[in-house]
């Protein structure tokens, strides 16, 4: 007992002596910062103010922020960039996954073909969209070529740019949820969809009956995982179209930034970051109540 007790302790010191390097940098550099964003919330402070300056305000920033226009429309255009998004990302990946798990040529080609863009750098791939979607670029010369008069400039219509937007983001990430769906059919067991042959199912009901209940732990931690990409989807945004034309891809993580770093307003800013927080959380907690009914372990 005593050496095992001993062997015990020396596992726990190696364990925490492994994870306190990251416990460190993330209490600060996120623990600290969230914990004084809550505390911003609640006053008058702007990017100027001196912290002697600062004034407790109460509800103030965050009724101001439900009354505030441009704010419930950013929201509203985040969660309509969610509803792009997730929906697009999982399905896309899903496919992808299934096509190039086995039975295809140079299949190992394709998927790093695929997962290419998800390590390529945001600002790049800003840069060469908007040479292919705008003024004189190739898709519309091609469009134009076929007949179309006055070719739609995608991330210049402020009836087409926020979809656009959450396009590109999903040909960015797909590649990470091509990839963990690739992970995850490669333990589906091979008896299971040979008896649902046997017993006549096809393709698609074998995929049905089969392969998506034999998933669904993967596909919940990728809808959480996607839900949450979907919220921080400031860089993409910013690299594409800075929140433009007009305010048709201003969503929430836009608005905040502005809030604090083009009007100062650091306290409604932080307001409006708490919300976000509060509205994954529980998006989050749904999930997870949600998941006992569909997930299968």
């Amino acid at each position: 007992m005593k050496k095992g007790s001993a062997l015990e302790r020396k596992e726990n010191r190696t364990g925490y002596a492994f994870i306190s390097p990251y416990v460190l940098l993330f209490t600060i550099f996120t623990g600290i910062p969230f914990i004084f964003s809550i505390v911003l919330s609640f006053t008058d402070m702007t990017y100027l103010t001196k912290m002697d300056s600062m004034h407790f305000v109460g509800l103030k920033n965050f009724i101001e922020m439900f009354k505030n226009k441009e704010v419930m429309a950013a929201l509203g255009r985040t969660g309509l960039y969610s509803l792009v998004y997730v929906p697009l990302i999982m399905v896309v990946g899903f496919i992808l996954a299934l096509l190039l798990n086995k039975g295809v040529y140079f299949k190992n080609t394709i998927r790093g073909m695929v997962f290419l863009p998800y390590v390529s750098n945001m600002v790049a791939v800003a840069v060469v969209f908007k040479l292919l979607l705008g003024t004189g670029g190739p898709l519309v010369t091609l469009l134009g070529a076929l007949g179309v008069k006055d070719p739609p400039l995608l991330l210049l219509s402020d009836k087409f740019a926020l979809p656009t937007v959450a396009a590109i983001a999903v040909w960015k990430g797909v590649g990470l949820n091509m990839i963990t769906y690739l992970g995850a059919l490669q333990n589906v067991p091979a008896e299971l969809e040979e008896a649902a042959q046997i017993d006549g199912a096809n393709k698609l009901q074998r995929i049905k009956n089969v392969v998506i209940p034999m998933l669904s732990p993967t596909t919940f931690f990728l809808i959480v995982s996607s839900i949450i990409t979907s919220l921080q989807n400031f860089t993409v945004i910013q690299s594409l179209t800075d929140g433009g034309p007009g305010q048709a891809t201003t969503v929430m993580a836009i608005s905040i930034v502005r809030s604090a770093f083009v009007k100062y307003q650091t306290g409604f800013a932080s307001a409006q970051a708490m919300v976000m927080f509060a509205v994954v959380m529980l998006i989050t907690l749904i999930q997870w109540r949600g998941q006992k009914k569909w997930v299968n372990y």
